[in-house]
Protein backbone atom coordinates (compact mmCIF):
# COMPACT_ATOMS: atom_id res chain seq x y z
CA UNK A 1 0.00 0.00 0.00
CA UNK A 2 1.21 3.25 -0.92
CA UNK A 3 2.37 5.64 1.76
CA UNK A 4 -0.07 8.01 0.88
CA UNK A 5 -2.84 5.90 0.48
CA UNK A 6 -1.91 4.84 3.91
CA UNK A 7 -1.88 8.09 5.72
CA UNK A 8 -5.85 8.44 4.42
CA UNK A 9 -7.01 5.34 6.60
CA UNK A 10 -6.14 6.84 10.04
CA UNK A 11 -9.05 9.44 10.79
CA UNK A 12 -9.76 11.65 13.26
CA UNK A 13 -13.36 12.25 13.34
CA UNK A 14 -13.57 14.99 15.44
CA UNK A 15 -10.65 17.03 14.22
CA UNK A 16 -12.04 16.77 10.63
CA UNK A 17 -16.03 18.00 11.96
CA UNK A 18 -14.62 20.73 13.54
CA UNK A 19 -12.34 22.16 10.34
CA UNK A 20 -15.13 21.83 8.80
CA UNK A 21 -16.92 23.62 10.52
CA UNK A 22 -14.04 26.45 10.13
CA UNK A 23 -13.99 26.18 6.63
CA UNK A 24 -17.49 26.63 6.13
CA UNK A 25 -17.60 29.76 8.21
CA UNK A 26 -14.47 31.29 6.74
CA UNK A 27 -16.42 31.24 3.46
CA UNK A 28 -19.45 32.14 4.48
CA UNK A 29 -20.32 35.71 4.65
CA UNK A 30 -23.20 36.09 7.26
CA UNK A 31 -23.54 33.63 10.62
CA UNK A 32 -24.46 30.06 10.45
CA UNK A 33 -26.30 28.30 13.23
CA UNK A 34 -25.87 24.86 14.37
CA UNK A 35 -28.55 23.81 12.07
CA UNK A 36 -27.78 25.54 9.37
CA UNK A 37 -24.01 24.52 9.55
CA UNK A 38 -25.78 20.46 10.55
CA UNK A 39 -27.77 21.07 7.45
CA UNK A 40 -24.95 22.35 5.13
CA UNK A 41 -22.15 19.86 5.87
CA UNK A 42 -24.97 16.68 6.36
CA UNK A 43 -24.54 16.12 9.91
CA UNK A 44 -26.79 15.72 12.62
CA UNK A 45 -27.17 18.47 14.85
CA UNK A 46 -26.04 16.60 18.15
CA UNK A 47 -22.37 16.11 17.06
CA UNK A 48 -22.30 19.80 15.39
CA UNK A 49 -23.38 21.15 18.59
CA UNK A 50 -20.71 19.43 20.65
CA UNK A 51 -18.18 20.66 18.04
CA UNK A 52 -19.27 24.16 18.00
CA UNK A 53 -19.22 24.59 22.13
CA UNK A 54 -15.77 23.28 21.90
CA UNK A 55 -14.61 25.48 19.24
CA UNK A 56 -16.35 27.93 20.90
CA UNK A 57 -14.59 27.59 24.52
CA UNK A 58 -10.96 27.63 23.07
CA UNK A 59 -11.97 31.10 20.88
CA UNK A 60 -12.35 30.18 17.27
CA UNK A 61 -16.02 30.38 16.72
CA UNK A 62 -18.26 33.15 18.52
CA UNK A 63 -22.06 32.78 18.96
CA UNK A 64 -23.92 35.78 18.65
CA UNK A 65 -27.01 35.76 21.52
CA UNK A 66 -29.63 37.37 19.20
CA UNK A 67 -29.29 35.43 16.32
CA UNK A 68 -27.71 32.25 17.33
CA UNK A 69 -25.41 32.54 14.77
CA UNK A 70 -21.73 31.65 14.72
CA UNK A 71 -19.04 33.92 13.48
CA UNK A 72 -15.40 33.08 12.82
CA UNK A 73 -13.09 35.31 15.26
CA UNK A 74 -9.66 36.15 14.50
CA UNK A 75 -7.87 33.72 16.17
CA UNK A 76 -6.40 31.36 13.80
CA UNK A 77 -4.88 34.78 12.17
CA UNK A 78 -3.35 35.26 15.49
CA UNK A 79 -2.14 31.59 15.52
CA UNK A 80 -0.81 32.58 11.89
CA UNK A 81 1.00 35.40 13.34
CA UNK A 82 2.30 33.28 16.38
CA UNK A 83 4.28 31.70 13.75
CA UNK A 84 8.06 32.66 14.13
CA UNK A 85 8.41 33.54 10.37
CA UNK A 86 5.46 35.63 10.03
CA UNK A 87 6.30 36.98 13.08
CA UNK A 88 9.38 38.54 12.65
CA UNK A 89 8.63 40.15 8.71
CA UNK A 90 5.76 41.64 9.96
CA UNK A 91 7.66 43.03 12.96
CA UNK A 92 10.89 43.84 10.70
CA UNK A 93 8.17 45.42 8.04
CA UNK A 94 6.23 47.89 9.85
CA UNK A 95 8.52 50.57 10.68
CA UNK A 96 9.29 50.66 7.54
CA UNK A 97 5.70 50.69 6.22
CA UNK A 98 4.52 53.88 8.68
CA UNK A 99 8.00 55.45 6.99
CA UNK A 100 6.67 54.93 3.92
CA UNK A 101 2.75 55.98 4.62
CA UNK A 102 4.35 58.89 5.99
CA UNK A 103 6.69 59.76 3.04
CA UNK A 104 3.67 59.19 0.44
CA UNK A 105 0.43 59.89 2.09
CA UNK A 106 -0.78 56.65 0.40
CA UNK A 107 -1.58 53.44 2.33
CA UNK A 108 0.70 49.78 1.96
CA UNK A 109 0.28 46.37 2.64
CA UNK A 110 2.37 43.60 2.99
CA UNK A 111 0.90 40.34 1.38
CA UNK A 112 2.36 36.30 1.15
CA UNK A 113 1.55 33.74 -0.76
CA UNK A 114 -1.10 31.18 0.54
CA UNK A 115 -1.84 28.73 -2.18
CA UNK A 116 -3.28 30.26 -4.91
CA UNK A 117 -3.85 33.60 -3.65
CA UNK A 118 -2.38 36.23 -1.46
CA UNK A 119 -2.65 37.01 1.99
CA UNK A 120 -2.22 40.35 4.07
CA UNK A 121 -0.45 39.83 7.30
CA UNK A 122 0.40 43.72 7.63
CA UNK A 123 -1.20 47.07 6.46
CA UNK A 124 -0.80 50.82 7.55
CA UNK A 125 -3.84 53.43 6.38
CA UNK A 126 -2.63 56.63 4.93
CA UNK A 127 -3.21 60.11 7.40
CA UNK A 128 -5.43 61.58 4.54
CA UNK A 129 -9.10 62.08 5.11
CA UNK A 130 -9.63 59.98 1.73
CA UNK A 131 -7.67 56.98 1.41
CA UNK A 132 -7.75 53.42 -0.05
CA UNK A 133 -6.69 50.59 1.90
CA UNK A 134 -7.04 46.79 1.85
CA UNK A 135 -8.55 44.83 5.01
CA UNK A 136 -5.63 42.83 7.15
CA UNK A 137 -6.27 39.12 6.43
CA UNK A 138 -7.91 39.41 3.30
CA UNK A 139 -7.16 37.12 0.49
CA UNK A 140 -7.14 37.78 -3.03
CA UNK A 141 -6.23 35.59 -6.11
CA UNK A 142 -2.78 35.73 -7.29
CA UNK A 143 -2.81 36.40 -10.70
CA UNK A 144 -5.85 39.24 -9.95
CA UNK A 145 -3.15 41.76 -7.81
CA UNK A 146 0.13 42.89 -8.50
CA UNK A 147 1.64 41.92 -5.26
CA UNK A 148 0.86 37.96 -6.90
CA UNK A 149 2.43 39.00 -9.60
CA UNK A 150 5.16 39.97 -8.27
CA UNK A 151 5.84 37.20 -5.97
CA UNK A 152 5.28 34.67 -9.13
CA UNK A 153 7.68 36.60 -10.97
CA UNK A 154 10.21 36.12 -8.18
CA UNK A 155 9.41 32.53 -6.80
CA UNK A 156 11.45 29.60 -7.17
CA UNK A 157 11.20 27.78 -10.89
CA UNK A 158 9.72 24.43 -8.81
CA UNK A 159 6.77 26.84 -7.04
CA UNK A 160 6.04 28.98 -9.78
CA UNK A 161 5.06 25.60 -12.20
CA UNK A 162 2.88 24.81 -9.51
CA UNK A 163 1.25 27.90 -9.39
CA UNK A 164 0.86 28.72 -12.83
CA UNK A 165 -0.62 25.00 -13.30
CA UNK A 166 -3.00 25.76 -10.61
CA UNK A 167 -4.29 28.87 -12.23
CA UNK A 168 -4.75 27.11 -15.77
CA UNK A 169 -7.01 24.53 -14.10
CA UNK A 170 -8.86 27.10 -12.30
CA UNK A 171 -8.67 30.41 -14.24
CA UNK A 172 -6.96 29.88 -17.53
CA UNK A 173 -7.77 33.38 -18.65
CA UNK A 174 -5.17 34.90 -16.85
CA UNK A 175 -2.06 32.36 -17.68
CA UNK A 176 -1.61 34.28 -21.03
CA UNK A 177 -1.38 37.51 -19.78
CA UNK A 178 0.68 36.73 -16.65
CA UNK A 179 3.34 35.58 -18.76
CA UNK A 180 4.68 38.75 -20.27
CA UNK A 181 3.97 40.53 -16.72
CA UNK A 182 6.51 38.01 -15.16
CA UNK A 183 8.81 39.43 -17.88
CA UNK A 184 7.94 42.82 -17.28
CA UNK A 185 8.62 42.60 -13.28
CA UNK A 186 12.21 40.53 -13.38
CA UNK A 187 13.71 43.88 -16.00
CA UNK A 188 11.50 46.53 -13.63
CA UNK A 189 12.29 44.65 -10.10
CA UNK A 190 8.57 45.17 -9.27
CA UNK A 191 4.99 45.70 -11.02
CA UNK A 192 3.35 49.59 -11.63
CA UNK A 193 -0.15 48.29 -12.80
CA UNK A 194 -3.49 49.89 -12.75
CA UNK A 195 -5.71 47.47 -10.77
CA UNK A 196 -7.72 44.86 -12.41
CA UNK A 197 -10.31 44.87 -9.81
CA UNK A 198 -10.69 48.61 -8.40
CA UNK A 199 -11.16 51.38 -11.26
CA UNK A 200 -8.73 54.32 -10.80
CA UNK A 201 -6.61 52.32 -8.16
CA UNK A 202 -2.80 51.68 -9.93
CA UNK A 203 -0.67 49.70 -8.06
CA UNK A 204 2.85 49.55 -7.44
CA UNK A 205 4.53 46.54 -5.45
CA UNK A 206 7.74 45.23 -5.53
CA UNK A 207 9.31 42.35 -3.52
CA UNK A 208 10.65 41.52 -0.22
CA UNK A 209 13.66 38.56 0.20
CA UNK A 210 15.18 37.23 3.89
CA UNK A 211 18.47 35.26 2.25
CA UNK A 212 16.58 32.46 0.87
CA UNK A 213 14.48 34.59 -1.24
CA UNK A 214 11.12 35.98 -1.96
CA UNK A 215 8.82 36.19 1.31
CA UNK A 216 6.30 39.36 0.67
CA UNK A 217 5.54 41.97 -1.23
CA UNK A 218 5.07 45.17 -0.23
CA UNK A 219 2.72 47.41 -2.75
CA UNK A 220 0.89 50.73 -2.22
CA UNK A 221 -2.49 51.01 -3.71
CA UNK A 222 -1.93 54.38 -4.81
CA UNK A 223 -5.10 56.26 -4.95
CA UNK A 224 -4.84 59.73 -7.50
CA UNK A 225 -5.88 62.69 -5.36
CA UNK A 226 -5.78 66.34 -6.68
CA UNK A 227 -4.03 67.20 -3.24
CA UNK A 228 -1.44 64.44 -4.27
CA UNK A 229 1.64 65.48 -2.82
CA UNK A 230 3.87 62.67 -3.74
CA UNK A 231 3.08 61.43 -7.38
CA UNK A 232 3.85 57.78 -8.44
CA UNK A 233 7.61 58.06 -9.87
CA UNK A 234 7.66 59.32 -6.42
CA UNK A 235 6.28 57.11 -4.90
CA UNK A 236 7.39 53.78 -6.72
CA UNK A 237 11.43 55.03 -5.47
CA UNK A 238 10.52 55.35 -2.01
CA UNK A 239 8.57 52.29 -1.66
CA UNK A 240 11.24 50.25 -3.93
CA UNK A 241 13.91 51.60 -0.93
CA UNK A 242 11.19 50.58 1.75
CA UNK A 243 11.33 47.17 0.09
CA UNK A 244 15.14 46.71 -0.25
CA UNK A 245 15.26 48.06 3.44
CA UNK A 246 13.08 45.20 4.62
CA UNK A 247 15.24 42.95 3.15
CA UNK A 248 18.11 44.23 4.27
CA UNK A 249 16.53 43.87 7.95
CA UNK A 250 15.91 40.48 7.15
CA UNK A 251 19.41 39.24 5.87
CA UNK A 252 18.85 39.85 2.35
CA UNK A 253 22.19 41.15 0.41
CA UNK A 254 21.71 42.47 -3.15
CA UNK A 255 24.11 41.40 -5.41
CA UNK A 256 26.29 43.93 -5.99
CA UNK A 257 27.06 43.43 -2.29
CA UNK A 258 27.83 39.65 -2.03
CA UNK A 259 29.05 38.94 -5.74
CA UNK A 260 26.21 37.00 -6.43
CA UNK A 261 22.80 36.72 -8.83
CA UNK A 262 20.00 37.63 -6.93
CA UNK A 263 17.18 34.62 -6.37
CA UNK A 264 15.10 35.81 -9.13
CA UNK A 265 13.34 33.27 -10.05
CA UNK A 266 12.97 33.23 -13.96
CA UNK A 267 10.58 33.58 -16.81
CA UNK A 268 7.99 30.72 -17.50
CA UNK A 269 9.33 29.47 -21.08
Amino acid sequence: MATGEKATNYRAPALEKGLDILELLAKSAASLSATQIAQTLDRSLGEIYRITLALESRGYIRKNPATEGYTLTLRLFELAHEFPPINRLVAVALPEMEKLVASTEQSCHLVILNGQNVLVVAQVDAPTPMRYSVRLGAQFPIAETSSGAVLLAYAQDNEKKSILADIQANTPEFVAGLKPRIAEILARGGEVKESLVVAGVLNIAFPVFDFRGVVAALTIPYLRQTSSVVGVDTAEQLLRKRSLEISRLLGYRPPNETGQEVQRGTEEQ
